[in-house]
């Protein structure tokens, strides 16, 4: 039998990346494009990041990025059912349990604050549930954006559901939610066979946290959300949609 294609999808070599803020006061709202520095392979081209900031009355903004992982342009066509010990797929040897994957990748983020001495984030359970509601949202409306098609952003999302996030410093405070976004997979690649099968090189679940961390680590906006040392807590919700791609989202306070 002669495999008809085969096609390798690299998670961190098919991505597009983007940068926001939702900073509020009435100071009023600024935009500005700054060039993207994040270091993904091409031929992926890499969208420049979108910043938006307020200030009261200045500060150095915290940025809210997005990294897309790019899946294969076709699904498996599969799926994914609840069950008690986690999301099974069928054929995936791995089963998810997205409580553990969500505190997996918060340890992880954890561990690079450690390494560029930093205090390590709390987990938030209440901002665990608006990240989770948004990754939700996202699998559920095949979206990927910080804005829902309601036109609410992070923050937005959290005075929703009574969580704000305000502070506090020398001549000025800032009011608002950062956002980390991740598209990932649960299988990093597929071999199409002449006879219609396809195998699936499926990721663990240890695999999906390394690749969403490191994702984020190299890119400039991310990063600098990782590491900004005023945020003190955080929130990781995560969502599986029926095409296999993962909803990963981190909200910071």
């Amino acid at each position: 039998m002669r495999r008809s294609s085969t096609l390798v999808i690299g998670l961190l070599g098919a991505g597009v990346i983007l940068a926001a803020i939702f900073l509020f006061s009435s100071s009023g709202l600024s935009t500005d494009y700054p060039p993207s520095s994040a270091g993904h392979p091409s031929p992926t081209p890499l969208l420049p990041p979108v910043t938006s900031v307020t200030r009261i009355p200045t500060s150095s903004p915290s940025r809210v990025a997005i990294t897309t992982v790019v899946p294969a342009p076709v699904s498996s066509g599969i799926i994914p059912s609840p069950s008690s010990s986690g999301i099974i797929i069928p054929g995936d040897p791995y089963p998810i349990f997205p409580a553990g994957l969500e505190q997996r990748i918060h340890e992880l983020i954890n561990k690079q604050r450690t390494i560029h001495n930093l205090a390590s984030l709390s987990l938030d359970l209440a901002l665990s549930e608006i990240a989770r509601d948004h990754s939700e949202d996202m699998a559920a409306l095949n979206y990927f954006a910080h804005v829902d098609p309601d036109g609410e952003n992070p923050t937005d999302r959290g005075a929703d559901a009574g969580y704000t996030c305000r502070k506090e410093y020398a001549s000025y405070y800032t009011y608002g939610i950062a956002e980390n976004l991740f598209q990932n997979n649960l299988w990093s690649s597929a071999t199409y066979y002449s006879d219609g099968r396809t195998e699936y090189d499926w990721s663990s679940p240890e695999e999906i946290a390394q690749t969403t961390v490191g994702g984020w680590m190299n890119s400039s906006g991310h990063r600098e959300n990782i590491l900004t040392p005023s945020f003190d807590r955080e929130g990781i919700g995560i969502a599986i949609a029926p095409d296999n791609k993962i909803y990963i989202t981190e909200d910071f306070c």
